[in-house]
């Protein structure tokens, strides 16, 4: 749930700060636009966390993102 609220957190503030700028947001529907976002994005992620913890994201991220059939075990179990 937290990880669907943290995607609309940054997609609404990188709107939001484009529209404050008087931005024209068909500028923000190209593909070297998202490129450059979506690379701020996970050059953040490569930067901040520990190779172990980026091996676990791709199995954790699916499950926070998507839901699981046992949470609580799971959800203690993320460093």
């Amino acid at each position: 749930m937290f990880a669907i609220i943290g995607i609309v957190v940054v997609f609404g503030c990188i709107l939001a700060g484009y529209l404050m700028e008087h931005g024209s947001l068909k500028v923000l529907m190209q593909p070297a636009e998202l490129i450059i976002i979506g690379g701020a994005a996970l050059g953040t992620v490569l930067i901040s966390n520990p190779v172990h913890s980026l091996k676990s994201y791709d199995q954790r991220g699916f499950m926070a993102a998507f839901g699981s059939s046992s949470t609580t075990r799971h959800a203690t179990s993320i460093h």
